[in-house]
């Protein structure tokens, strides 16, 4: 009796470990089970978050053009961008677009999603260029569209007839004006004009760039020539450095000589206008005020060159202009520097024209690296620095003379296959030209 009981409770008692056993698999395999089903459930959220984001999105397209003495900041005030896309479309598009250069009618388009943020930006100064900025992350991704171009040598040969003038003679035949100007201005500094005779001949070359073979796009000069009976022989060639932005880009004689009449020294080596000179929306503040100035986009630590002879009169530090530097010149005119990284000269000190007085910074109330250049006149207003005339340096030399001559062969060369083309003349003038594709 006493051995059933026995063996009765060491059945009962395997048959509870043996159930506790099972449920405890049971759990073990539930929990892996709901392991399974959360890792399912994140890749469900991860697959949709993906979608949501790369989905297409509805948006809306709004474009505006530039009025008369606006920018940029101005047509996206009427496109009611807010104001960190204003501030982040004008700052991820200042380094790659001149500003400044913005023509009354210009387009500009932005496509906003259904909370008013813009995610594309578009900008085509012709119909061969399309700037694009991107929406990506907190900022924008710029893109450049350029399209095929045909790029056409034209030479334009002929003489002054009486009571003519050059400036006329070129507008006459289709030269567009602003390339007709600069062959008058550079020829000028050479030839008194008012001493030019009828039948003093002229040759220029012109190099222009066509959307489809017949919308013009840009054009340049390369190579003026006059030769009078009294004025003499001249000849003017353009010189390419290898960055486009650089201020040596200009005409030369053969000899290097600079054909521009005496201006100041350029404060930097390379041009890139990121804000003009007038009335703008600060980018930092947001408020329209009067900028006295022009800021040039630069490297940080790119030198900066004084404009001409003068007394530095300023060389100091404060929370707007950051370190800056004010030189006072032989007219009276002041000349401003400001946002520097680092000053090289000291108040009082005589400094000369194209001397490096600091580095290209982003001290003070700035956006980054840039050189903020002001002049005040005599009676101590602001004016345009614009209007003040400026050269790189009165002669090419080293590197750069070497490279001017090199190119003029290379100019003379076009110039002779450019001449052995069918001419076209034009009715009632003296002027034939030839052209040809390169």
């Amino acid at each position: 009796m006493k051995f059933w009981r026995i063996s009765w409770f060491a059945f009962f008692s395997a048959t509870i470990f043996l159930s506790a056993c099972f449920e405890s698999g049971k759990i073990e395999s539930l929990d892996g089970e709901i392991q399974q089903a959360n890792l399912q459930l994140a890749n469900a959220q991860t697959s949709l978050a993906t979608y949501v984001a790369k989905r297409p999105q509805r948006l809306s397209v709004l474009s505006d053009t530039v009025k008369a003495g606006e920018g940029l900041y101005q047509v996206l005030e009427r496109l009611q961008v807010n104001f960190n896309d204003k501030r982040s479309i004008v700052l991820a598009i200042q380094d790659s677009v001149e500003l400044s250069n913005l023509r009354v009618g210009q387009a500009f388009h932005v496509a906003q999603d259904s909370l008013g943020n813009v995610q594309v930006f578009r900008y085509a100064p012709n119909p061969a260029t399309v700037h694009l900025l991107l929406k990506e992350n907190d900022g924008f991704v710029y893109k450049l569209v350029a399209k095929p171009l045909v790029v056409k040598q034209s030479v334009f040969e002929g003489f002054i007839a009486k009571g003519g003038t050059l400036h006329e003679t070129l507008l006459s035949v289709g030269i567009p004006a602003r390339m007709s100007g600069i062959v008058a201005g550079v020829l000028q500094c050479k030839i008194p004009f008012s001493s030019v005779q009828p039948g003093d001949r002229f040759r220029i070359m012109l190099e222009e760039s066509f959307y489809q073979d017949s919308i013009w796009i840009a054009g340049k000069v390369i190579y003026a020539e006059f030769d009078g009976r009294t004025v003499g022989h001249h000849e003017a060639f353009l010189y390419a450095d290898p960055d486009p932005k650089s201020t040596y880009n200009a005409h030369y004689t053969e000899s290097g000589e600079a054909l521009i009449f005496d201006g100041l020294r350029y404060p930097l080596d390379r041009l890139h206008i990121t804000s003009p000179f007038g009335v703008r929306i600060h980018p930092v503040t947001g408020q329209r005020k009067m900028h006295s100035g022009i800021d040039y986009g630069s490297p940080k630590g790119s030198p900066v060159y004084a404009v001409a002879k003068g007394k530095v009169i300023v060389s100091g530090y404060d929370e707007y202009s950051g370190n800056k530097i004010a030189i006072k010149h032989a007219d009276n005119s002041v000349s401003y520097y400001m946002h520097l990284s680092s000053r090289g000269v000291g108040v009082g000190q005589q400094v000369t024209g194209g001397q490096v007085i600091g580095r290209v910074g982003s001290t003070g109330r700035s956006t980054g690296p840039h050189l903020h250049l002001g002049f005040k006149n005599a009676q101590g207003q602001w004016i345009n620095p614009k209007s003040k005339t400026m050269i790189a340096t009165p002669k090419l030399q080293g590197e750069r003379l070497a490279r001017l001559q090199s190119q003029v062969k290379r100019i003379r060369e076009d110039v002779l296959k450019t001449e052995a083309e069918t001419p076209r003349e034009f009715e009632g003038s003296s002027v034939k030209v030839k052209q040809r594709k390169i």
